[in-house]
């Protein structure tokens, strides 16, 4: 099913739309392509909004048993994507709160402060990775201190690329409205980053390596722990890494956070999804 999801990522409506008619009329093979298309896309927005792959795997689950069973109900009149999306966000809105999901800008620069240790205390592979997670922890922790609806604006708009029309369309929100919550989280994560992040402003020193070496110290971090730097992947194309290369000095704040991996949804979500579409429990293929 990854070959699929690879294949299908960048599926045309046309593409998607015939599969769809295909699996609503019970073809499992074609339910298949059609969880493939979306379920990286929909496991990666669950992950950025509720902080830790177990939560974001359930979520994504959840999300896409609702887009399997709905099938039937795209009319076409928007785009799969924006219509996946619409369902995404508002399921996400309303999840409980993931275990990470208790951050606050003012919590997260204290513990930052708290863990500076001096990182040749580690071997260099190890300090490599820890320092690794650091910085994937923290991009995620500063959303995590946005509050939800600010973080699903933040994240459709300036990590998933929406244009500002079809964002407020997927939030049932009116475009100005929309503008002026997207306004507000990057304000603050600006306001954040520039004082407390080096990859952001170089004129602020790096501290990853630091914090990962006193996270260590401290028992948080070891090898078995670390949740985002041994994660399973995507690696994208030449192209989109030239045209991210080309987008350096635009956006700062976005730039940062996009840097995180395209994260794969993981095999354990597309097993259990596979084992549901052949167990004949779906009225949706039993026609």
């Amino acid at each position: 099913m990854s070959a699929e999801a690879d294949g299908l990522a960048n599926a045309t409506d046309e593409q998607l739309t015939a599969l769809i008619r295909t699996a609503t009329a019970g073809d499992k093979t074609a339910a298949h392509q059609v969880l493939g298309a979306v379920q990286d896309r929909v496991y990666r927005l669950a992950l950025r909004m509720l902080g830790h792959p177990q939560d974001a795997e359930d979520a994504a689950q959840e999300i896409l048993l609702i887009v399997l069973t709905h099938l039937g109900s795209f009319r076409g009149e928007s785009s799969f994507f924006t219509w996946v999306w619409r369902i995404a966000a508002r399921r996400l809105v309303e999840v409980k709160h993931g275990r990470r999901e208790t951050d606050s800008f003012e919590a997260l620069e204290e513990r930052l402060d708290s863990f500076l240790e001096d990182p040749r205390a580690a071997g260099a592979a190890e300090a490599a990775v820890f320092a690794q997670e650091v910085r994937l922890r923290c991009t995620e922790a500063m959303l995590l201190s946005l509050d939800r609806p600010s973080r699903l604006a933040y994240l459709l708009g300036d990590v998933f690329h929406l244009p500002g029309d079809d964002a407020a369309a997927v939030l049932e929100l009116d475009p100005a409205t929309y503008r002026k919550r997207l306004g507000r989280a990057r304000e603050r994560l600006y306001d954040f980053m520039r004082r407390q992040c080096g990859v952001f402003d170089p004129s602020n020193a790096c501290r990853c390596e630091q914090v990962a070496a006193g996270a260590a110290a401290s028992g948080l971090f070891s090898r078995e722990s670390l949740l985002f730097a041994v994660h399973a992947r995507r690696v994208p194309s030449p192209a989109v890494q030239r045209a991210a290369q080309e987008m350096s000095g635009l956006m700062r704040v976005a730039e940062v956070i996009r840097e995180d991996p395209e994260y794969a949804a993981p095999e354990s979500l597309i097993a259990r999804l596979r084992a549901l579409l052949t167990s004949d429990r779906l009225a949706l293929l039993q026609s």
